[in-house]
C-alpha cells in the first residue's frame, strides 16, 4: 500500500502578490484573529439558555422565540460565502472589519432591544460574525510564515469549539443571575477587542482584484440556501412530509442546482467551480458537514439532558435537573480540552500526513457519541463522554482549514473557507433538528418530555453521522498535492 505523502504537511505558501511586503509578528496576528473567532464562537450558543426569556419577556410563542436562533443562521448563511469573497477580491482585513463593525452593531443592537422585531433585525445583523472565521483563516494563510501557518490554523480553530461551550456557561450565568441583555453586552465588548486587535495588529494583505460582483451567483446562492435551512429547520414543527416543507426543499435543490450551472458560465463566479465541484474540495466539505452535524448534537442536547428534572412521569427520561448555570459548567472540561489540543494538531500532520487529524478527530468524536448513547445517566459519565467529544471537535475544527487551505486555489482561500462555514451549519442545522424530531416523536403523552431511550437513539445518530465522515475522510486524496 503506497504511503501518504507527508512531506508538504502544511499548506502552500500563497504568492508573493499575495502576502504583506513585511511580515507581521505572527503571534500577535495569531492573537487578534483569535479573538474575533471565539466571538463567533460564542454567537452559536450564546442565546439558547435564553430562549425562554425571550419568550417570556417580549410575550411571543415558543415558535417565535425559537426565531431568534433561526434567523441568525439564515442571515450567516447568505452573508458568510459573500463577505469571504469579497474579501478575496478586496482585501480580507478591509472586509474583516467591515464585518465585525456589523456584527457589533448588530449585538448592542440586541442588547438594547425595545421590542421583538428589533431583536430580530439585531439578529440577522449577527449573522455577520460567521464570516469572520473564513477571513481569519484566509489571513492566517497570506501573514504567517509558512512554518507558523499550521500552528496559527490551530489556535484560531481551537476558539471555534471554545467559544461554542463557552457560551452554554456565560449565558446560563447571566440568564441566571442578571439578564439576558447582559450576555449581548458581554459579546459586545468581546468584538470590540477584536476590532481593536484586528486594526493594530494585523496588516493590510493588500489583496486586490477589479473583478464585478456576481449579481446572478449572490441571488441564486442566497435563495437557495435560506429555502434550505428554512425547511430543514420547520420539518420537525409543520412535518417533514408537509407541502410547506417539501415545497422548500425543491425549491433549494432547483436555485443550487441553477448555481452550478451559472457559475461555471460567467467569467467572474462568486464560487469558482474548483471550489465548488472540486473532488477534494467536496469530500473535505461533506466531512466538515457530518462533523458538525454530530458535534451539534453533543453541543446543544447534552445541557437539554442536564436540564431534565430526575424525576418525571413515568417512561420520561431521568435527567439531573441542573439550573441553565450547572448544566453550561457541564461543558467546561470539554471547552478547555479543545483550547488544549487544538494546537498538537499541525503536529500531528506532520507526522502522519494531512488526512489523519481529521480522520482521528472524527474517530473519537463517533468514540464520544458511542459512548454518550450508551451511559449518559450520570453526570460523571457525561464528562468522562465529553471529553472524547471535546478532543474530536478540536482535532476536526483545526484540521479542515489546512485541508481547505492546500485544496483551494491561492486566491480563493477565504471562499473556500467560507463555503466551509455554510455547509458545516447546514450540517450542524441538519443534525440537530433531526434530533429534535426523534425527541419529540418518542416524548412521553402529554407532555415534552422525550421518553426513556430516546436520547441513546439521538447520541446514536450522532456516532453515525461521525462513522460516514470517518468514510468520506478516507477518500479523500492522499498526495499532498492539489487535485
Amino acid at each position: 500500500m503506497p504511503q501518504e505523502d507527508r512531506t508538504t504537511a502544511l499548506p502552500p505558501v500563497p504568492p508573493a502578490g499575495d502576502r504583506p511586503d513585511t511580515a507581521p509578528p505572527a503571534g500577535r496576528v495569531v492573537a487578534a484573529l483569535a479573538v474575533a473567532v471565539l466571538a463567533y464562537g460564542l454567537l452559536q450558543t450564546l442565546v439558547a439558555p435564553a430562549l425562554p426569556a425571550f419568550r417570556d419577556h417580549f410575550g411571543v410563542s415558543g415558535d417565535w422565540s425559537a426565531w431568534v436562533f433561526t434567523l441568525y443562521l439564515l442571515s450567516g448563511a447568505v452573508l458568510t460565502p459573500v463577505l469571504a469573497r469579497l474579501g478575496d477580491r478586496r482585501g480580507k482585513r478591509r472586509v474583516l472589519l467591515a464585518t465585525l463593525a456589523v456584527f457589533g452593531a448588530g449585538t448592542v443592537l440586541a442588547a438594547l432591544a425595545w421590542n421583538f422585531p428589533v431583536l430580530l433585525l439585531a439578529r440577522a445583523a449577527q449573522g455577520a460574525g460567521a464570516a469572520a472565521l473564513p477571513l481569519s483563516f484566509a489571513l492566517i494563510s497570506v501573514l504567517l510564515p509558512r512554518q507558523r501557518i499550521g500552528q496559527g490554523l490551530g489556535i484560531v480553530s481551537a476558539m471555534i469549539g471554545a467559544g461554542t461551550a463557552l457560551g452554554f456557561v456565560i449565558g446560563g450565568l447571566l440568564v441566571d443571575h442578571a439578564s439576558w441583555r447582559w450576555m449581548f453586552a458581554v459579546l459586545a465588548g468581546v468584538i470590540a477587542v477584536a476590532f481593536v486587535l484586528v486594526v493594530r495588529w494585523i496588516p493590510d494583505d493588500a489583496s486586490r482584484r477589479d473583478e464585478p460582483q456576481d449579481v446572478l451567483g449572490t441571488l441564486l446562492l442566497s435563495l437557495g440556501l435560506v429555502a434550505l435551512l428554512l425547511a430543514i429547520t420547520q420539518g420537525s414543527h409543520a412535518g417533514w412530509l408537509s407541502a410547506p416543507v417539501l415545497g422548500l426543499f425543491l425549491a433549494a435543490a432547483v436555485f443550487l442546482a441553477a448555481l452550478a450551472v451559472a457559475e461555471q458560465r460567467t467569467r467572474h463566479p462568486l464560487l469558482e467551480p474548483r471550489v465548488l465541484l472540486q473532488r477534494s474540495m467536496l469530500l473535505t466539505h461533506s466531512a466538515a458537514a457530518l462533523f458538525y452535524a454530530a458535534a451539534l448534537i453533543f453541543f446543544l442536547l447534552v445541557p437539554t439532558l442536564a436540564q431534565l428534572p430526575a424525576h418525571g412521569p413515568e417512561g420520561a427520561t431521568g435527567g439531573f435537573g441542573f439550573s441553565i448555570t450547572a448544566a453550561g459548567l457541564l461543558m467546561l472540561p470539554s471547552a478547555l480540552l479543545q483550547i488544549l489540543v487544538a494546537p498538537v494538531v499541525p503536529r500531528l500532520e506532520r507526522a502522519f500526513g494531512h488526512r489523519a487529524p481529521l480522520l482521528g478527530g472524527l474517530v473519537l468524536v463517533l468514540a464520544g457519541s458511542a459512548a454518550l448513547a450508551l451511559w449518559h445517566t450520570t453526570p460523571a459519565q457525561i464528562l468522562a463522554d465529553s471529553l472524547l467529544l471535546g478532543a474530536g471537535a478540536a482535532a476536526s475544527f483545526a484540521a479542515l482549514p489546512s485541508l481547505v487551505a492546500r485544496f483551494a486555489p491561492h486566491h480563493a482561500i477565504a471562499t473556500a473557507n467560507g463555503l466551509n462555514t455554510v455547509v458545516r451549519t447546514v450540517g450542524g442545522v441538519i443534525g440537530t433538528q433531526v434530533a429534535i424530531a426523534i425527541l419529540s416523536s418518542h416524548s412521553v403523552a402529554d407532555s415534552e418530555v422525550p421518553g426513556e431511550g430516546a436520547f441513546t437513539i439521538v447520541f446514536a445518530l450522532g456516532a453515525v453521522f461521525a462513522a460516514i465522515g470517518v468514510v468520506v475522510v478516507l477518500f479523500l486524496p492522499r498526495s499532498a498535492t492539489r487535485s
